[in-house]
């Protein structure tokens, strides 16, 4: 390894078409990090995961891997990086033995411990006693945690888990969960994606907020709620009103209106503050209140507020828990 640092990204850009699907991603994965990268479906989390993998190539800006390029360095960072898709990939016509050791063999895995690591992370994730079994006779479940293994297989330094637990029910969803955390066992720094806030929240040492293609904040979700929207205003309205007055849109204080247009709600530093101001502003305007209620945000308000608000960027000063 040229460095210790597992994954930096260089003002990475992607462009489909007119669609910038990836802008200016510019930051760094920490050893043994478990780091998400949260955003809605289309946010362009799979898209910046493709370019660090291989699968796509990067309209501009690069990324490094340990210190090797991706593009001049390929075959070296694929040695580093386990990957679980979203989808499954698996080969359907072998078992799923088969499926794991042919896919260390094509990762340069010698013949012999091609058979050993098979086993082992078969054992490990639970599947021995269906090491038989075509991967189509699997249940959902079953199929996310031998995509696990198969990313374990080539002992990676670093794994990705491109939206593990999506469309999955409650049950399997704990359950893959569950084996996410045999993956951190073993000290891989991860790189998650899912659109899920709870899971960002409860996983990940520090998560990056994506919409529109451009990462928007990061820091450990703990000090992105106290970095400056900590808290949360929800002032309920007594009749439905059009638009918001003009002095709560203005630059600095982000409110929207909400819950079929009786609510208006806020996610800001100083809650107590914020809601004298709003409640100022609307009755200047001639607006009727029922209610106000100020609390802690939770990381899905922060999420909210951010991936609706205008300006979508964040620059690199203001982000929390370094680069």
């Amino acid at each position: 390894m040229k460095n210790d640092v597992p994954v930096k990204f260089f003002d990475i850009s992607k462009r489909f078409g007119d669609t910038l699907a990836v802008d200016s991603a510019d930051f760094s994965i920490h050893k043994g990090e478990f780091f998400g990268l949260l955003g809605p479906n289309g946010a362009g989390k799979t898209t910046l995961i493709k370019l660090l993998i291989g699968l796509a190539n990067p309209t501009e800006g690069t990324a490094e891997v340990f210190g090797y390029d991706i593009n001049e360095d390929y075959r070296q960072v694929h040695s580093y990086v386990g990957f679980a898709p979203a989808e499954a990939n698996l080969d359907r016509e072998f078992n799923i033995f088969d499926n794991l050791r042919f896919h260390a063999g094509y990762n340069g895995v010698s013949p012999r411990e091609q058979l050993e690591r098979a086993e082992q992370q078969l054992k490990k994730f639970d599947l021995w006693e269906k090491r038989n079994d075509k991967p189509y006779e699997l249940s959902t479940g079953m199929r996310k945690k031998l995509l696990f293994a198969r990313s374990m297989i080539i002992d990676p330094k670093i794994v990705i888990l491109d939206e593990p637990t999506a469309g999955l029910d409650l049950e399997t969803k704990e359950a893959v969960q569950n084996n996410i955390k045999k993956i951190t066992e073993e000290g891989v720094t991860i790189l998650f994606t899912t659109h899920q806030i709870d899971e960002a929240e409860r996983l990940c040492d520090r998560v990056a907020i994506m919409n529109e293609g451009k990462v928007i904040e990061i820091g450990p979700p703990e000090e992105l709620l106290e970095s400056g929207q900590g808290d949360l205003v929800r002032i309920t309205l007594a009749e439905e009103i059009d638009s918001l007055p003009g002095k709560l849109t203005r630059d600095g204080l982000r409110v929207e209106l909400v819950s079929e247009k009786k609510e208006v709600r806020a996610t800001v530093a100083d809650g107590s503050e914020a809601a004298a101001d709003i409640m100022r502003a609307l009755h200047g305007a001639g607006i009727a209140t029922k209610a106000v209620h100020v609390e802690k945000a939770s990381l899905e308000d922060l999420f909210l507020q951010l991936t609706s608000k205008d300006d979508k960027t964040v620059s690199k000063e203001n982000r929390v828990g370094g680069r």
